[in-house]
């Protein structure tokens, strides 16, 4: 009985924190996003990524699923190009 109640709990608060991660993927935000903008920028906007990829000097970023997402690509660390899907 005790170990349910701390699944429970555990899922109720993973369920939360996705829903705030969710919560940036909107349209307003991605039409805030503009050419030249640093990581830190964005991220203020849309939060940590969900993950991020890269070489040398180029860096992709991507918040959300491959349902609905806003991606980023940075080279030399300012923003170069932006993609969305599934944003209301």
């Amino acid at each position: 009985m005790r170990r349910n109640v701390w699944v429970a709990a555990i899922m109720v608060v993973t369920l939360g924190l996705v829903g705030c991660e969710d919560s940036r993927l909107t349209l307003d935000n991605y039409e805030q996003l503009q050419a030249g903008m640093t990581r830190a920028q964005v991220e203020a906007i849309l939060g940590e990524p969900s993950e991020c990829s890269g070489a040398v000097m180029i860096d992709n970023c991507l918040w959300g699923d491959e349902v609905r997402f806003i991606q980023a690509q940075f080279v030399g660390g300012k923003a170069m190009a932006y993609q969305y899907q599934g944003l209301k």
